[in-house]
């Protein structure tokens, strides 16, 4: 019955796992953002002129 009643846990209560569950995910979706606006960090790219292309 103890178990059972381990189970039927109230929302509120947030053990340990769930704790780590939060922050692994946590760092997953903040190391994707970063890795995907990492793009905006760079100098752009410089492309060749009319002039220079053309000698």
């Amino acid at each position: 019955m103890r178990r059972l009643n381990r189970m039927a846990r109230g929302a509120t209560q947030l053990g340990f796992v769930d704790i780590l569950t939060a922050a692994i995910l946590l760092a997953i979706l903040l190391y994707a953002a970063t890795a995907q606006f990492s793009v905006y960090k760079r100098p752009p790219a410089t492309t060749p002129t009319s002039t220079a292309a053309s000698k």
